[in-house]
């Protein structure tokens, strides 16, 4: 309806963003993946991975490969379209007006746990998913758009539903450190975990201050 098409464009943030701030909007967004991905293989190599409640209510059974990547390709569409739209969207931008990026961050990441939390793998991974949507949160307010989110959290979600909640991309098999001693695998991807979030952070500020300067 043209009476809401105002309050729609301004949840969306629907502002054109120039080039510079695509450019650091997206590799930020990269890297969000990155950081969130070596952050799973950390945790699982600390704790023992949980691969039955990972893979609860996640199975694809005898469908088709072809079938099963369709599915995990359009779920991670639905939930990077909708959940950034409703949480750093709908729920972020009259906060942020109100209370400031901080708090509004706080608010919605407490928002954004809670309404994961009837899912069988989110008690492992609590933590994670409140500082993923910090860094969605801290990604929307840098750019001033909700489409680098969207894109970093579609990528985010098609290895999490095809390597951590089902095996179509394979299998975690790796032991905890307590059980192997700190190895190899286990030190490159500190290294990557690290090194990616120092760079979202550097991409991040990059972001906005390029926007702000455009």
């Amino acid at each position: 309806p043209e009476a809401t098409a105002e309050t729609r464009r301004d949840r969306f943030r629907a502002t054109r963003m120039p080039a510079v701030v695509w450019k650091w909007s997206t590799l930020a967004a990269m890297l969000f993946v990155v950081v969130v991905q070596s952050s799973f293989v950390m945790t699982f190599r600390i704790i023992e991975f949980p691969a039955e409640a990972f893979s609860a209510g996640y199975r694809f059974g005898a469908a088709p490969l072809w079938a099963a990547w369709l599915s995990i390709i359009m779920a991670s569409l639905v939930a990077g379209i909708c959940e950034e739209i409703g949480f750093r969207g709908y729920m972020q931008v009259p906060l942020e007006k109100r209370y400031g990026p901080t708090i509004s961050l706080v608010i919605v990441s407490m928002v954004f746990v809670v309404s994961h939390l009837n899912q069988a793998w989110a008690p492992p991974i609590v933590f994670h998913i409140f500082v993923i949507s910090v860094m969605l949160g801290v990604l929307a307010y840098a750019s001033g758009s909700l489409i680098p989110g969207i894109i970093g959290h579609t990528v985010m979600d098609i290895p999490s539903f095809a390597y951590w909640w089902t095996d179509v991309a394979g299998t975690f098999d790796k032991r905890p450190v307590a059980e192997t001693g700190v190895d190899v695998h286990f030190a490159v991807w500190a290294l990557i975990f690290l090194g990616s979030v120092a760079l979202f952070s550097w991409a991040a500020r990059k972001t906005l201050a390029t926007r702000q300067g455009a």
